[in-house]
């Protein structure tokens, strides 16, 4: 009996030291360079792909030590983008791992932005140059699975802040920035509505991008809107300044008579109804805009110069306040 209980002892002490050795070793660093490595392990990696990529990359020494380390926090691994470092050791890189402490980036979709503006936030980001993004966003493939009718995702990226880490592909999380614009339309009240105004999807995301821009407080884009429907049903051009702007490209500068003259599909001076398709991501005030204009006959609107406008239901009424607010301008411009 006594014998016995000598060998467990010495199994237990024999034990206790290897895994004693296995932790001085994890804890030991692989090198002593101070040198940050950017790991990415994408969503459905195992831990021997994760433990072959550490070693390829030659952040681990050894890819079974990090395999056993692993055990301690259940053989799970939180997918994501790891900063690490050549003088980080096997424990500490499982630790890192096992918290998820992960590089997460914020990316806020402010209303009113196109997807050139979009594309800017990702480049600064460095998550893709911009013209990539311009690309990604007009490719044929992502249209399809959306099923966009339009030649890009413009209008359709939901205005929020977003939290992305590298382990979902950018043009997955793009389809469910994109799923959440579309969700609106879901509702039985939504779709009811937009078939009494004979209006799908894309029109609607198109009124809404153009309200979006010409409104700079919220109480005046049912008012805005109520000018655009009525200059529709009347067939009259909607004469869109915003809509010029970003069919000539021109965003940052201001617009011109050649503009105005221009024939593209998104001047609404040289086409009757609406434009090719949305110019901005709309937020959800501009699209509930759409469905429900105000009860008015107004067909024009001048701005005020305060972020205001004033509205009108004749040509004469909306050229006499067009002169009073232009010659108001042209003298604060002058002070």
């Amino acid at each position: 009996m006594l014998k016995r209980q000598h060998k467990v002892i010495l199994v237990i002490s024999i034990l206790f030291f290897l895994a004693t050795q296995v932790l001085i070793f994890a804890s030991i660093p692989k090198g002593f360079e101070n040198e940050k490595i950017n790991v990415v392990i994408k969503s459905g990696m195992g831990l021997t792909d994760i433990a072959d990529l550490l070693k390829k990359q030659g952040i681990i020494e050894s890819k079974y030590l990090f395999l056993f380390m692993s055990l301690f926090y259940g053989g799970k691994l939180i997918a994501g983008e790891y900063e690490l470092n050549r003088n980080m050791s096997t424990m500490d890189i499982v630790k890192k791992m096992g918290n998820g402490e992960r590089k997460i980036y914020i990316i806020k979709i402010i209303e009113g932005y196109n997807i050139y503006n979009v594309a800017d936030v990702f480049d600064r980001l460095g998550l893709i140059k911009a013209h990539e993004f311009i690309e990604l966003a007009k490719h044929e493939n992502l249209l399809k699975r959306l099923n966009i009718t339009g030649d890009s995702i413009e209008g359709y990226l939901y205005p929020d802040t977003y939290f992305y880490s590298k382990e979902i592909d950018l043009d997955k999380f793009i389809e469910l920035i994109v799923k959440k614009m579309l969700h609106i339309f879901d509702r039985e009240d939504m779709r009811k509505r937009m078939e009494e105004l004979n209006l799908d999807v894309h029109k609607v995301l198109t009124l809404a991008s153009m309200i979006e821009k010409e409104a700079k407080i919220k109480d005046e884009k049912p008012l805005i809107s109520a000018v655009f429907h009525n200059r529709l049903k009347k067939g009259m051009p909607l004469d869109c300044d915003p809509t010029v702007i970003y069919g000539s490209g021109r965003f940052n500068l201001p617009i011109t008579k050649k503009d105005l003259l221009e024939h593209t599909p998104y001047n609404t001076y040289k086409i009757k109804g609406l434009p090719k398709g949305p110019i901005c991501n709309p937020d959800l005030t501009s699209i509930m805009a759409v469905l429900n204009p105000a009860p008015v006959n107004y067909l024009y609107f001048v701005s005020k110069n305060d972020g205001t406008h004033v509205f009108s239901e004749d040509m004469r009424t909306h050229n006499k306040y067009v002169i009073l607010y232009q010659r108001a301008k042209n003298k604060k411009n002058h002070l």
